[in-house]
């Protein structure tokens, strides 16, 4: 890769790494595997894994803040 591509990809990796860590996060919890019948169930189900993750991340970050 030339420079330029080189400072290109580490700006879009920053970016990238982050949005990354959520979805890995996610499939870790087991939410890539929605099973049910029914959009408002399926949607439910993701919308409620999604609360999960965020409770987690705050919990995490909360304790790092009072250390």
């Amino acid at each position: 890769l030339n420079e330029e591509d080189k400072q290109t990809n580490k700006l879009r990796s920053r970016i990238r790494c982050r949005v990354e860590h959520v979805f890995g996060r996610l499939e870790h919890m087991g939410a890539n595997n929605v099973r049910g019948i029914g959009l408002k169930r399926a949607a439910a189900q993701i919308g409620l894994a999604n609360l999960v993750y965020n409770i987690d991340r705050f919990v995490l970050l909360r304790r790092n803040q009072l250390s």
